[in-house]
């Protein structure tokens, strides 16, 4: 499933009218049944609907809604802001059809005091006044009305992205719709996925409207969502003639006096994930108290690290920010021995030796939060969350590394680009430890896969689904701790497979 920018999308559909030869309102009405089928199961007897109509394809596309309505039982009032001279092109074929089959269009403008009252008085309101066509602040009118609609008590249901949104997300500061649910036509757009404008959307369901799958390969958009069948497809499968070396020899080099948790974490984590043999490195003081929870997991002095015979390390969780941790992490980036995952306390000091990252052959993996990822940029928080993609792919690029930006939805980017949303995970994630799991996911991941990004994308997206499995079943957002995760792995790793 792509994600699509605004110019993409548009770009997706010119192909589908003009190359694949479906008229426009062939795809408007598609377009129109499909959030139309959407909203059937959940409508009930005489329940009063307002639609909210503006100019361009997403008011077509809620007159395509609102001919289908008629036929329904529902108690139908159909609004429109601009004039409607300015309804045009595949938009005014769909409102010459709404009434020519018996709808009929009030106009906001003109009844301003009884669209305010059926407002107030409605159940649901679907919003079609703007679509991914937007830029910058709505006009005044278009304003008024979306405040009108937060005002009300109804339901809101959004046709392809919340009004006011703008479709690329970035930083905004107007009022938008606040969606209780937005359908999204045939791509989820960027917006979904950033600050600010993720918290206008709601629940999101995208509703396929008929536009083959070689129009969006034309675009050349290479975002997609990660999807479980995706991740089921891809996981490693083992050899039955294989052996413990068969699934990797992996380092963790973690833990503190303060945060030998974290150490604890990690590794128990990427034992659970399938790594086939597990080095672990932490100070001395830490290693008995880990050593008699973790059996399985072999220990390397801090004061004799080697890193030879592996294949893969990961540092930094927990690991402090002293000067000697600093050396532990240039030592893993100059050696260039095998792939390498850098979390944490690891990200803070290379942010003072990036340059060590565009001499490496191996994969990195960096599993920033935004926190970490403004550290690293030199950019502020939210301008980060505002322009995850773009920082994502900016950075990557630059520094050939496997980018993890963590958050609502996790955005992994590869060096040459490719872009990967994960849609798993909850709040349950918001608490300590829950990184030092994902990082031992990782690296465990990291060592059976063949390409780095499926073994990076799978593993955040199992990360996300425990959490999204523990609140489902027996959890709370709110108790769920790091080692409820890895205790859940082989619950949601027999189910994958």
């Amino acid at each position: 499933m792509h994600v699509v920018s605004r110019e993409e999308m548009q770009a997706v559909d010119r192909y589908t009218i003009q190359q694949i030869g479906l008229a426009g309102p062939l795809l408007m009405e598609n377009a129109g049944r499909a959030v139309f089928n959407e909203l059937m199961p959940h409508l009930k007897n005489g329940e009063k609907i307002v639609v909210v109509i503006g100019k361009g394809n997403n008011g077509g596309d809620g007159f395509a809604v609102s001919r289908l309505l008629l036929d329904s039982t529902a108690d139908l009032s159909v609004w429109l802001l601009p004039e409607e001279t300015k309804i045009k092109g595949d938009a005014a074929v769909h409102r010459d059809a709404f009434l020519n089959a018996g709808g009929s269009i009030r106009k906001i403008p003109e009844n301003k005091e009884a669209f305010n009252r059926v407002v107030s008085e409605s159940d649901l309101i679907i919003d079609a006044l703007l679509g991914t066509g937007v830029h910058g602040a709505p006009y005044p009118e278009y304003l008024e009305v979306i405040r009108q609609i937060n005002d009300s008590a109804a339901r809101v249901i959004s046709v392809d992205l919340p009004s006011g949104v703008p479709a690329d997300g970035g930083a905004f500061t107007h009022p938008a719709v606040s969606a209780d649910r937005t359908l999204t036509l045939q791509c989820p757009k960027l917006a979904q996925f950033l600050q600010p404008a993720a918290r206008f959307f709601g629940s999101v369901c995208v509703l396929p409207i008929g536009i083959p799958e070689v129009s969006v390969a034309h675009a050349g958009i290479r975002r997609s969502v990660r999807t479980e069948a995706e991740v089921r497809q891809t996981l490693p499968r083992r050899d039955p003639f294989s052996h413990k070396g068969s699934h990797g020899r992996g380092l963790i080099i973690a833990g503190s006096g303060q945060m030998s948790g974290a150490a604890f974490f990690s590794a128990k984590a990427a034992l659970r994930s399938g790594i086939g043999l597990l080095k672990l490195s932490v100070p001395e003081t830490v290693r008995p108290v880990i050593a008699a929870q973790l059996p399985e997991v072999m220990y390397m002095p801090r004061s004799a690290l080697d890193l030879s015979g592996l294949s893969g390390i990961a540092i930094g969780p927990g690991l402090g920010r002293e000067e000697e941790e600093g050396i532990l992490v240039r030592q893993v980036l100059e050696a260039d021995r095998c792939p390498c995952v850098i979390d944490a306390d690891g990200l803070y000091h290379l942010s003072q030796m990036k340059e060590l990252l565009l001499h490496r052959k191996n994969p990195v993996v960096l599993t920033p939060h935004p926190g970490e990822m403004a550290m690293l940029t030199g950019r502020t928080v939210p301008e980060i969350e505002a322009d995850r993609f773009h920082v994502s792919e900016q950075f990557a690029g630059k520094f050939g590394v496997y980018l993890v930006l963590k958050g609502k939805y996790t955005v992994i980017t590869a060096p040459d680009g490719r872009q990967i949303v994960n849609p798993t995970g909850n709040a349950a994630l918001a608490k300590g430890g829950s990184g030092d799991v994902l990082t031992g996911i990782v690296l465990a991941f990291l060592l059976q896969h063949q390409d780095p990004l499926d073994a990076v994308s799978n593993a955040v997206y199992l990360h996300g689904a425990l959490a999204d499995d523990l609140v489902r079943t027996d959890h709370s957002q709110l108790d769920v701790l790091a080692s409820d995760l890895i205790d859940r792995i082989p619950v949601l790793l027999h189910r994958l497979s």
